[in-house]
């Protein structure tokens, strides 16, 4: 398995999303692949502050306008 091949599934399998290789594919490059392992973990990274960003940027826009409809 090539790193781009890799990174497209792991990118999926964070996302939710289907890939077309299999899980022990993929972790089967893992074990042999350092760099692919440090991507993996800064890509888990972005992902959890994404989601975090943009859940307390809709909670701050339902206060806002909670707001704007009771005050």
């Amino acid at each position: 398995m090539r790193c781009i091949d890799c990174r497209t599934a792991l990118s999926a399998e964070i996302d939710g999303e289907e890939t077309s290789h299999s899980p022990e594919q993929v972790r089967a490059h893992l074990r042999e692949c350092a760099e692919c392992g440090v991507w993996l973990s800064a890509a888990r990274g972005l992902h959890r502050l994404v989601g975090v960003t943009t859940l307390a940027s809709a909670r701050d826009e339902g206060e806002r306008i909670g707001q704007r409809t009771h005050g």
